[in-house]
């Protein structure tokens, strides 16, 4: 594996959410991912890092970092938010193109009967997309991507979200069947998709080919089930520190290291997280990063990929 690393500002608890919690200057931020030792980072909320490329490129060049990429949430269940779907994909894309940057991830925007009910795959299943949504939905997913390619020149990553219509197991492999590889990746997100009840080892081996960035993740599947019995939304879940650092959670990684072996393009260390008093994202995002280095460095991703037992 000759992945680059890289986080995001969400690991500093820069979420697109308003009411998410306090957010950190953006300069704190960058100068702690680089005193960590991360080699790039993806953009965030838009409006979070400067929108103008000049000084944005400045900024990240005096401290080493690469734009790697950026998350854009999209209610493609409504075609009538198509419009402002392509304006937003537009509007990340040119500074994606500006500042070197090769994949635009898009993402489901979800809404509150989702939000309410994540995490619980026999609820999403039944509160989910109609058999007759699905053909309007690839549909519009797949003109956005198009738009970032033919107009930018940026590979589109789909991105399952907790709290979004394309969460569970049943969600990612139909969207992931109905849409053209030539036109939609994957974005793998290990804590979402066990957030969504699905195994992201499993996932890996199954869909490889169309895995074109990576979110690495870790959960801690024990405290998301407590919060969860006691009615928890999406929101409150990822509040609840569910998501934890590198080799703290439930993960397999060492697996999944193997069934990624032979990747090459950047893998995102993050973790959704509230930044609170006494709270030290730098460290925990340090902790992370030498977590997946030793693991890298040890060869143990070059081994090639285990079999689903």
């Amino acid at each position: 594996m000759t992945a680059r690393l890289a986080t995001a500002p969400v690991t500093w608890g820069i979420t697109e959410f308003p009411d998410w919690g306090p957010r950190l200057e953006y300069t704190t931020v960058l100068d702690q991912m680089a005193a960590c030792g991360y080699e790039g980072t993806e953009l965030g909320p838009l409006g979070y890092l400067p929108s103008d490329p000049n000084r944005l490129a400045a900024e990240l060049e005096a401290r080493g970092l690469a734009l790697v990429g950026a998350f854009v949430p999209l209610a493609l269940r409504d075609p009538d938010a198509l419009p402002q779907g392509a304006k937003d994909v537009r509007t990340t894309a040119r500074l994606l193109q500006r500042l070197g940057a090769r994949v635009i991830i898009l993402s489901d925007a979800g809404d509150e009967t989702r939000r309410r009910i994540a995490g619980r795959p026999e609820e999403t299943a039944r509160h989910g997309l109609a058999a007759g949504e699905w053909p309007g939905y690839v549909a519009r997913l797949e003109e956005l991507a198009r738009i970032a390619w033919e107009e930018y020149g940026l590979s589109a990553s789909f991105h399952s979200h907790g709290g979004t219509y394309v969460e569970n197991p049943s969600e990612i492999a139909r969207l992931l069947e109905e849409t053209d590889p030539d036109v939609i990746g994957f974005c793998l997100d290990t804590g979402h998709v066990a957030f969504g009840g699905g195994d992201p080892v499993a996932l890996a081996l199954r869909y490889r080919s169309r895995i074109n960035h990576i979110h690495l993740k870790d959960i801690d599947l024990g405290r998301l089930q407590q919060v969860l019995r006691e009615g928890a939304s999406y929101l409150d879940a990822a509040r609840n520190d569910v998501f934890v650092p590198l080799g703290r959670g439930a993960l397999d990684l060492d697996r999944l290291l193997e069934a990624l072996a032979g990747y090459h393009g950047w893998i995102v260390v993050e973790q959704d997280r509230v930044i609170r008093p006494g709270t030290n994202p730098a460290k925990s995002a340090r902790e992370s990063l030498e977590f997946l280095r030793a693991r890298l460095q040890g060869g143990l991703a070059g081994r090639g990929p285990s079999q689903p037992a």
